[in-house]
């Protein structure tokens, strides 16, 4: 089986594409660099351009696609080019998609794109799912929401062609765990921006692959996360401590000490997966 991924040079397309290729998939890597060492066949490709898109969709005529590319930079590059790249290209890969009979396409949204972690509003309850979220303020979000949007109208258009939606945590490799222990240095004032959660890149990889391979229909959310939260803080003490008690009283009655907020129970239930990787493991 033939399976484009976009993005496959980056940070978690590499740990994507050695994945299913690691499975026996046929990986081609759509990117505008090419990794060194990655498995596999690449094709250069600028994803806001449509013809070049189509030309690589011609080129492979893949069974599956895995969509990761975008600009990941919330901050930090200007907020229209942020916007216009993650919504472009998405829509030029899912038309693509469906025009040449992809059988599966799984779409790379973002934690962002439940807005909790842009505005100053919480959550009606810890933990939350796939049904809760708030409008946002920012373009990097909003553009990964929008994925959703039109992933919601394409799946119509294209009803042979399920679509599976990944709302996929604070990427951490095996060598930026450090990148935790900073987080847990701040507390309780800093690190807090998504509920201290995170999620390894190699748990992601695994994400792509289940969704690839599981049976749903038309067009499925799902929130990937690590199991547990950042800290070595129990999250109750956290949340009174950062947000107030409000926050706390919001919390579940039996939620885990060290539990994320972010409920991963339908990607357990619709797709087989599950995070296995925890810092505390490291």
């Amino acid at each position: 089986m033939k399976v484009i991924v976009t993005g496959g040079s980056g940070k978690a397309g590499a740990y994507v594409v050695r994945e299913l290729a690691a499975a026996g998939y046929q990986v081609t890597n759509l990117d505008q660099r090419r990794l060194e060492g990655l498995p596999g066949q690449f094709i250069k490709v600028d994803l806001t351009s449509s013809g070049e898109v189509y030309d690589a969709f011609a080129q492979v005529k893949p069974d599956f696609v895995c969509h990761v590319a975008a600009n990941p930079a919330p901050s930090g590059d200007p907020r229209q080019t942020v916007f216009a790249n993650n919504t472009l290209s998405t829509y030029h890969v899912l038309q693509a998609a469906g025009d040449f009979g992809v059988k599966r396409l799984v779409y790379a949204s973002s934690e962002m794109a439940t807005g909790w972690l842009t505005t100053d509003q919480l959550p009606a309850k810890f933990p939350f799912d796939e049904d809760d979220r708030v409008t946002t303020p920012n373009a990097y979000a909003l553009s990964k929401y929008l994925g959703e949007v039109i992933a919601d109208s394409l799946s119509v258009r294209y009803p042979e062609m399920p679509i599976v939606s990944l709302r996929i945590n604070n990427v951490i490799t095996p060598e930026t765990y450090t990148w935790l222990a900073d987080r847990r240095a701040s507390y309780p004032h800093g690190g807090s921006s998504n509920f201290w959660s995170y999620i390894d890149v190699r748990d992601v990889a695994t994400a792509f692959r289940c969704a690839i391979e599981a049976d749903t229909l038309a067009h499925e959310v799902f929130l990937i996360a690590a199991a547990d939260t950042c800290l070595e803080t129990p999250l109750h003490n956290a949340l009174q401590d950062h947000y107030g008690n409000e926050a706390l009283a919001r919390l579940a009655e039996g939620h885990g000490e060290y539990q994320s907020v972010f409920d991963c129970r339908k990607a357990e239930r619709l797709l087989g997966w599950k995070a296995v990787h925890s810092w505390r493991d490291q």
